[in-house]
């Protein structure tokens, strides 16, 4: 069901005595200054009973957003303060909702605050109140606060929480971010926005982000097997950003949880995807800046491929249908993690890790003409890059995935560090910023090997792994220390 939505702007209601209604399904924008309590009530029973929404849902969707706050004075280091909720559902109360009175909302975002009931309540009393401020602060809170019994109409991608939401970041380079979102609603009313400079308390907030959103980037979307790509261009190289997923259903728009991206600061990383053949690759490589990307593309995916022939020779002269070397696995798990890991190997990721994190993320600076394949010295020459190492699991995945006579086998202790990352998912503080290490910041390249197949352990911990040194296997697309 869509909803009706309209936007109604009111002048700054200050007075406690002063109760503002609220419409089903719609927003109201409006101001508050420090120190005021403002007052709104919904008649929950006359909406259910009403025409225009006839429904026996007992639920009631409350949500407030802030779309922009005071400004500190000069010397102020720490966070603007957040306005607050309160809630009153009891007739028998005489006193309006308020620091005094009331429930207080806790269930807050950066910029939003939420509530809901699944009792059959009558009436729903809120009181909205704003810090009161010391001298020296400019300007009021504006937000928007809106109810419903229909659904939330500040929604969140995936939930309240975000967490039945995949959007994750694939990379960056200089001038580009690669998105991917998970394909369950694979449609046309999806696009991505992206902001610049916006407040940290308001990261929640769609209008908020609404007002900071950047000019001049261009969007380009791309449906594959593995859901929806989003590539954004014209963006400006060593910046910070932060993106949303946005999806429409008419009027209303819903908004994952924010991504915080950070193009590269060298034009030696390129970021490449929508290959023919190691079609999982999607991330930046090294190359000089003067290839065209469509170039660097061909010539990384026709490299792989050829590679990846005397392995297809072998394997096509072992009996896959009649013999059985595992009871888990079989040929087709073998040829899909060889591919893999040869496309990671031979592919190799080109990152700009965060300083302060590089003991957790495995990088390894690669100098001029040092590049652990020589053919992408003497074909793409991308002079001093570093490198995302591919993760263990690649290694260990084909180890378990194809037939024994192939005899491939991973690198144990230092050798292992040397030549593999570990995947990790803990939180890290990177720059001041807090990072939750994952899909969108990797601590190695998995090239879209599932999680759950991922080893998570410390780098440190590698010389516990009890597996054989590497061996040659197709001596072209060895890994080289």
């Amino acid at each position: 069901m869509l909803f009706l939505i309209a936007v109604i702007s009111l002048a700054c209601v200050s007075y406690a005595q002063t109760t503002v209604q609220l419409n089903d399904s719609q927003v109201l924008s409006t101001s508050i200054a420090s120190g005021d309590l403002q007052h709104y009530y919904f008649e929950a029973a006359a909406h259910r009973l009403s025409g225009l929404h006839e429904s026996e849902s007992k639920s009631v969707y409350l949500t407030l957003t802030t779309c922009s706050q005071p400004t500190a004075p000069g010397n102020y280091e720490g966070e603007v303060p957040s306005l607050n909720m309160f809630i009153s559902t009891s007739s028998e109360e005489t006193t309006l909702p308020g620091p005094s009175q009331g429930t207080m909302v806790n269930d807050t975002k950066l910029g939003r605050i939420a509530w809901n009931t699944s009792d059959r309540v009558q009436n729903v009393w809120i009181g909205v109140v704003a810090p009161t401020l010391t001298e020296n602060w400019n300007g009021n809170w504006t937000y928007q606060i809106a109810i419903s019994t229909q659904g939330w109409m500040h929604p969140i991608l995936g939930g309240n929480d975000g967490s039945g939401m995949i959007f994750n970041l694939e990379d960056t380079d200089d001038s580009h971010a690669l998105f991917a979102a998970s394909g369950e609603h694979q449609q046309n009313n999806r696009t991505l926005l992206v902001a610049s400079n916006l407040a940290p308390e308001l990261r929640y907030s769609l209008c908020a982000v609404d007002q900071a959103r950047i000019s001049g980037y261009a969007i380009n979307t791309t449906r594959t097997p593995f859901g929806e790509q989003f590539l954004v261009s014209n963006l400006t190289s060593n910046s910070s950003y932060m993106a949303y997923l946005i999806e429409s259903t008419g009027a209303l728009r819903s908004m994952s949880a924010p991504i915080r991206l950070q193009t590269k600061a060298d034009d030696n990383c390129r970021l490449i995807y929508g290959l023919d053949f190691c079609d999982q690759v999607a991330y930046s490589v090294p190359a000089r800046a003067s290839d065209s990307t469509d170039s660097i593309r061909q010539k990384y995916d026709d490299q792989a491929r050829q590679l990846f022939e005397p392995f297809n020779i072998a394997i096509s002269q072992f009996n896959c249908e009649t013999t059985q070397y595992s009871l888990v696995r079989n040929c087709t798990d073998c040829y899909r993690d060889y591919k893999r890991w040869l496309c990671a190997v031979s592919i190799p990721r080109c990152t700009s890790a965060f300083q302060s994190v590089e003991d957790t993320v495995a990088t390894r600076v690669v100098n001029a003409n040092e590049s652990r394949n020589p053919w992408i010295d003497e074909t793409l020459e991308p002079g001093t890059w570093t490198e995302l190492l591919p993760c263990i699991d690649l290694c260990y995945q084909v180890v378990q995935s194809c037939p024994p006579f192939m005899a491939f086998n991973c690198p144990k202790g230092d050798l292992a560090s040397m030549q593999y990352g570990y995947w990790k998912r803990n939180t890290v503080d990177a720059n001041g910023m807090s990072v939750q290490l994952g899909p969108s910041y990797p601590t190695c390249n998995r090239l879209q090997l599932e999680e759950s197949r991922l080893v998570l352990s410390d780098a440190s911990q590698a010389s516990l792994m009890d597996y054989s040194i590497l061996l040659i296997i197709l001596s072209t697309v060895l890994l080289q220390a």
